[in-house]
């Protein structure tokens, strides 16, 4: 499993620390060719959590600094803001799709 790959939500730090080492060490570029934001603001009860969030519906290119690549992939980020700061994120996107994209292929185990 690597590092991006963390249960549950991130805090800025490990988001942080995430981007920079992806930045050295993995991606070439990631290309945002078309995306849309929307905001919303919780208000207090219910099941969610309260305050304000921000979701990020993109469509990224991927190249890898090891010439793989690239590879295309929808991918909704979600934000939650205080004091004008992303306090958590949590990301979605279709890793298999990523993964066949870059060449493996999966097989149902025997």
């Amino acid at each position: 499993m690597d590092r991006m790959h963390v249960a549950g939500f991130t805090n800025i730090e490990e988001a942080i620390q995430n981007w920079k080492y992806y930045a050295e060490n993995l991606y070439d570029f990631i290309l945002y060719t078309h995306f849309q934001n929307i905001a919303v603001t919780v208000k207090e009860g219910g099941e969610a959590e309260p305050g304000d969030w921000v979701t990020s519906w993109a469509y990224l290119t991927i190249k890898y600094k090891d010439g793989r690549g690239p590879v295309h992939v929808w991918v909704n980020a979600v934000y939650r803001i205080e004091n004008g700061k992303i306090i958590r994120s949590r990301t979605f996107y279709n890793e298999a799709d990523v993964l066949r994209q870059l060449g493996y292929q999966f097989s149902i185990p025997q």
